[in-house]
């Protein structure tokens, strides 16, 4: 009788640093269509980066048999995961009581890294859950190039998953055989600018007290040498201002290309992406927009003044918004994609603007490199998504579910 094969006779976890960096695919703009074909110009994909929602069984079985299929059918993939999902692999094949969900009759070998290690040789990154899962899988590219996206819904919400999991087998080929096409989601730039330690400005002007890098997806100090230079952070769904737990309403000066806009008392402000309409800003009150506009949402938390209404402002805007010196508040939270960030202190400023929009750009040509890249079924997938998750301008219905005519 021959026996299964168990932990490390199955399974292998490697350093995704001994994999070669990524290469990027181009997209070329389909005829007649907001989408974009994914093209993969030397060789197929070979860094492959599996993002999952934790902690639920049933996502954990799906890679699994993800991960199956590939290295049968794709033998030249290199399987990508985070550290902990290397962990949790790891310590269920080690144990002998547990059954294995992974084909017996392949050596599977698995990469993993630090976040960084993962940003530098992850061609495709592939998402098993809800749209938090996309936003954290993209959390770990907050200043680099994104790669693109292949989205399977798996979770509670899915206004990004465009493909159920029962297909992704024909789903990854299309990608693999350059036979895909994506949907362009740009992405908010942001920086601060802390006020002088000494609590004076000169010449009226805000420097920087300290510069910032990306840790773990968050915003760390980094000492202020002359070699370190700002570091941009990217948002694909929204930058949050709130007042948080603190008891007095928070007074925030607003800026629209350097011309003073208004000053508001508020909870908070929300500064979206099109992608972001339909998460925090929506519930705030913001509109909702088709993620091909090129533009950004500026949303009051329940403010005081009941005729600060939403904003949609132009792409190219550049907003900056500072914490109002007589603030009864000493601090406000900053969240990037519901990320703490430092709070923010009276004098800083944050400076938002869209991610190196060009007018009129090509973006096949020019803009490539930037925003995030969405594996799409069809372009009108927005539509269906506004109907069947949000329910949008449905009719009031009565106990019995019978529409109601008003």
């Amino acid at each position: 009788m021959s026996s299964t094969p168990q932990g490390s006779q199955l399974l292998s976890i490697k350093q995704c640093s001994e994999l070669p960096k990524a290469r990027l695919p181009e997209y070329i703009k389909s005829s007649k269509s907001r989408l974009y074909n994914v093209i993969w110009r030397a060789s197929p994909p070979t860094n492959v980066y599996i993002a999952k929602k934790p902690w639920e069984p049933s996502v954990h079985r799906a890679m699994i048999e993800f991960i199956n299929h590939l290295h049968k059918e794709y033998p030249s993939i290199n399987i990508i995961v985070n550290e902990d999902v290397a962990k949790e692999l790891r310590e269920e094949y080690e144990d002998p009581e547990v059954e294995t969900k992974f084909d017996t009759s392949v050596h599977h070998v698995i990469y993993t890294g630090k976040n960084q290690d993962i940003v530098d040789k992850t061609e495709l990154m592939v998402t098993l859950g809800g749209d938090g899962t996309i936003l954290h899988g993209a959390s770990l590219f907050l200043n680099v190039n994104v790669p693109p996206v292949l989205s399977f819904a798996m979770g509670t919400l899915g206004f990004l998953l465009p493909f159920n999991f029962k297909n992704f087998q024909l789903s990854f080929k299309e990608v693999y055989e350059s036979r895909s096409k994506a949907l362009h989601r740009n992405r908010l730039e942001c920086h601060v600018i802390r006020k002088n330690g000494n609590g004076k400005q000169d010449d009226g002007e805000l420097r920087p007290k300290k510069r910032y890098k990306v840790d773990q997806g968050r915003v760390v100090d980094v000492p202020d040498t002359d070699n370190n230079s700002r570091e941009m952070i990217h948002a694909m769904n929204d930058v949050t201002i709130h007042r948080a737990s603190l008891p007095n309403l928070t007074s925030l000066d607003i800026y629209i290309d350097n011309e003073f806009f208004t000053t508001t008392f508020a909870d908070g402000v929300i500064l979206a992406t099109p992608t972001g309409s339909t998460a925090y800003s929506l519930s705030a009150g913001g509109s909702i927009t088709h993620p091909a506009v090129p533009c950004i949402l500026l949303t009051p938390i329940c403010p005081r003044s009941l005729s600060f209404r939403p904003l949609i402002l132009p792409s190219l805007s550049d907003i900056m918004v500072k914490l109002s010196e007589n603030n009864r508040n000493n601090m406000i939270e900053l969240t990037i994609d519901g990320i703490a960030q430092p709070d923010l202190h009276p004098g800083d400023e944050l400076h938002i603007t869209s991610e190196d929009i060009v007018p009129g750009a090509d973006l096949s040509k020019t803009n490539t490199k930037n925003g995030i890249w969405c594996v799409a079924t069809h372009q009108n997938q927005w539509a269906k998504d506004l109907n069947s998750l949000l329910g949008f301008n449905s009719l009031f219905r009565d106990q019995k579910g019978k529409k109601l005519h008003l």
